[in-house]
């Protein structure tokens, strides 16, 4: 055997299988905590997550024999990554693996919220049937703004071909990567120019409340603001300023700033007990990523991901 390896979320058995078929003893145990795992992570060589279990100094000082973290999805906050390159712990995320199911899920919040089909459907169902009031705004003419051009932002704009749209992108960390469809932008023209703007970025100290006041500010003319990236990018407050002040349209919000929404005190819960007053806000349970075909491509890519690993360090690169 090559080691323990503990997966410590659901995930497609194809993961599972497939690691047992390398050579790992696999430890499954969706239902772990993180105290838990910090008890018991010197046992093992790998270990994969999704959001719930943190991964920081404190787990590395235990992990003796650790020699790679396989993330269920896109988001690397969860990883100190300074402290595991420090620990020489490889770790990658599977970001290939749901970015299909992100990019529709933006688009059906995105139409959702521009038809007004969320309040509608609730409208229909209380017997009232009120046409006026809930008439939509199309797509087709609209300027679309995408910040984050990586995984989802790309497949994003890729739906976005068909609705008669000019989308403008702009990513910090790339360059070079316009189309016939896609214009690459400044992030001072996204926002001038958008009708629409998505999110597509990864939450860092320096995405921290991306959205803000200032920003809201900047724009230049009333949008549409759709987030499906994470809650962190958008200060949630200054979000509800942006749609009582007019500048923010409506708001599709798939992840909030804490999703924990049975702790909410003080002025956490003033403020989501407002945004979910706001007729122009559409939530959902961050499940964006979250399909069947999805869980499976996630498995499919973290288990090549290991594989490339393996390859890498047998090649002697390491991490």
């Amino acid at each position: 055997m090559k080691g323990k390896v503990l997966i410590t979320d659901p995930v497609h058995d194809l993961l599972q299988d497939g690691l047992v078929q390398m050579g790992y003893d696999v430890d499954y145990r969706p239902e772990i905590q993180q105290e838990r795992v910090h008890d018991i992570i010197a046992d093992y060589v790998g270990l994969i997550i999704n959001s719930k279990i943190k991964a920081g100094m404190q787990l590395f000082e235990r992990a003796e024999h650790l020699k790679f973290i396989g993330r269920l999805g896109s988001g690397l906050e969860v990883i100190d990554q300074a402290a595991a390159k420090e620990k020489g712990i490889h770790f990658f995320n599977s970001p290939e693996g749901n970015r299909d199911a992100v990019a529709e899920h933006a688009m059906g919040m995105l139409l959702s919220l521009m038809n007004n089909i969320h309040i509608a459907d609730r409208e229909v169902r209380d017997a009232l049937w009120m046409r006026e009031v809930n008439r939509g705004v199309e797509l087709k003419g609209k300027t679309v703004g995408i910040i984050g051009y990586g995984n989802t932002g790309s497949e994003f704009a890729q739906r976005l071909q068909g609705f008669g749209v000019k989308i403008l992108a702009y990513d910090k960390y790339k360059s070079n990567y316009g189309n016939k469809y896609v214009l690459e932008s400044t992030l001072d023209a996204v926002l001038f120019e958008s009708d629409v703007l998505s999110l597509h970025i990864q939450l860092t100290d320096e995405s921290h409340h991306l959205i803000n006041r200032q920003l809201i500010n900047k724009l230049g003319k009333a949008i549409y603001l759709v987030n499906t990236s994470r809650g962190g990018v958008v200060n949630t407050a200054d979000l509800i300023y942006g749609i009582k002040a007019g500048k923010i349209l409506g708001a599709a919000l798939d992840v909030l700033e804490n999703e924990h929404l049975a702790v909410l005190q003080g002025e956490e819960l003033a403020v989501f007990e407002e945004l979910v007053k706001e007729r122009r806000v559409l939530l959902t349970p961050h499940i964006a990523g979250w399909t069947h075909e999805s869980k499976k491509r996630i498995a499919e890519v973290v288990l090549d991901k290991v594989r490339q690993f393996e390859m890498q360090s047998e090649q002697g690169f390491g991490t």
